[in-house]
């Protein structure tokens, strides 16, 4: 089945209504959706919850007083099914969005899905504007819901800091080490390297969120309905802001850095680390300060580095060495697949910093002696049409990678194909990519102070 065939079959995706209890001092949230099509009515169920471990500590009860802070996490989780099959309208039931709202949605369905709009060639028949139509249903007696907006008053202080495992958590776990006492890390359906990094950290308690999805959702997708990259960051960024309201916290403190910014396809907005960019990043901020509270901040601390950059400081956090992973193929079983790009993309930036022995111990293998891997690499160093479609650093940034490591490494297969193609003389010179960054002042200080003490650039 094609986006055309698909769309024509299935006319709405209807986001029903969302509830709450507590349950086990645990937060259990659920949301209700229908796809809707021709000759069948397809419901999902999909749910979130929270709970605390350790000496975190966590007020549950306000819940009730958060509704809005739901309801959009409800919004942000209907992208996972809606792209089943995009039908034309997606129908609101259980809550309001003005018509700025609907523009910053319509933007964030667009530009999160770059990557699927591309892979699934639909990249010339669908627009910002026309890709999805967000509709307000009317209540029963014929009325909009409630249009007015309510910003929440909330108590804050300190930061929660999402965890994923890999090297640049990591760093922002380290930078901001001297305020332990009033950060809360938090993960989401973590891996093992996530709390494995935390217990490095020395933390005794963090917030954890896990996701359910629909089983139906899967089936669809093994069946032939489209399927493909979600913003994952964007989900993220609204399931940590309720948590951050549920332990009282002020910043989020995120790990994404400048590097994030550069387009997959190179000469297109198409951008697989979208949701992680300095743009979704300001509008984000925005949204949850016009339309939530005040009272959360929501920035990366690692927003002014180039990827390079954070895995030099990272080469000196040994102590993590054997614990972190950034690989999502081996998430299940907490290994370095060392066969996908991220793998291949973390051990180049590495090999500049970090000794070759160490790092083959890291990773179970020299990857830079595995020529198989030549095809990914060829993209990582912007030979070809498209960078990796994963979370990876610039061109830039690799090749500079690599001739740092042309210079401390030895010979290795990849790198003697790189002098061979004369990658030496590819330009090594730093993307200007969206310069800014949203970092309060106390934790670019704090930044600063960790660049100095390594003498990092």
């Amino acid at each position: 089945m094609d986006y055309n065939q698909l769309k024509e079959e299935f006319q709405s995706f209807h986001y029903d209504s969302y509830t709450y209890q507590i349950k086990n001092q645990t937060l259990e949230l659920c949301f209700n959706y229908r796809l809707i099509g021709t000759n069948q009515e397809i419901p999902f169920i999909h749910k979130v919850s929270y709970y605390a471990k350790g000496n975190a500590e966590v007020d549950l009860n306000q819940i009730s007083s958060l509704e809005a802070f739901v309801f959009h996490i409800g919004m942000v989780e209907t992208i996972n099914y809606w792209k089943l099959a995009c039908p034309n309208d997606l129908v609101i039931h259980c809550g309001y969005l003005n018509e700025s709202q609907v523009k910053w949605w319509k933007k964030l369905y667009y530009h999160g899905l770059g990557e699927f709009i591309y892979l699934n060639h639909i990249s010339q028949i669908v627009t910002e504007e026309n890709f999805v139509n967000i509709v307000n249903e009317k209540t029963s007696d014929g009325q909009l819901p409630d249009t007015s907006i309510h910003l929440h008053m909330l108590s804050t202080s300190g930061n929660l800091i999402p965890i994923g495992g890999g090297k640049d958590s990591v760093v922002t776990l380290e930078v901001l080490s001297g305020d332990s006492q009033d950060n809360i890390p938090f993960v989401m359906s973590p891996p093992v390297a996530a709390y494995d990094c935390i217990e490095v950290a020395e933390y005794k308690g963090y917030l954890e969120a896990k996701r359910i999805f629909d089983k139906q959702m899967i089936k669809m997708n093994d069946e032939g309905f489209l399927n493909g990259h979600v913003p994952f960051s964007s989900i993220l960024a609204f399931i940590a802001t309720l948590g951050a309201a549920l332990v009282n916290k002020r910043y989020i403190a995120l790990s994404n850095e400048r590097s994030a910014n550069e387009p997959s396809v190179i000469g297109t907005t198409f951008n697989h680390q979208y949701s992680k960019s300095f743009e979704f990043e300001e509008d984000f901020d925005y949204y949850i300060r016009t339309y939530l509270t005040k009272d959360i901040t929501y920035f990366s601390l690692l927003r002014p580095l180039y990827e390079i950059q954070i895995g030099e400081l990272f080469s000196h956090y040994t102590k993590y060495h054997q614990s972190y992973r950034s690989c999502n193929r081996g998430k299940s079983t907490n290994e370095w697949c060392g066969v996908c790009a991220k793998c291949l993309f973390v051990y180049i930036i590495l090999s500049a910093y970090v000794k070759r022995d160490e790092l083959i111990k890291q990773f179970g293998k020299d990857l830079l002696e595995d020529i198989q891997l030549q095809p990914i690499f060829d993209e990582l160093i912007g030979i070809k049409e498209t960078k990796p479609f994963e979370c990876v650093g610039t061109i830039w940034e690799v090749r500079h990678a690599l001739n740092l490591a042309l210079d401390r490494y030895g010979q290795a297969k990849l790198l003697t194909y790189y002098q061979s193609i004369d990658g030496t003389k590819m330009q090594d010179q730093p993307t200007e990519y969206e310069e800014g960054d949203l970092v309060p002042k106390g934790h670019l200080e704090l930044l600063k102070r960790e660049l100095k003490r390594f003498e990092i650039l």
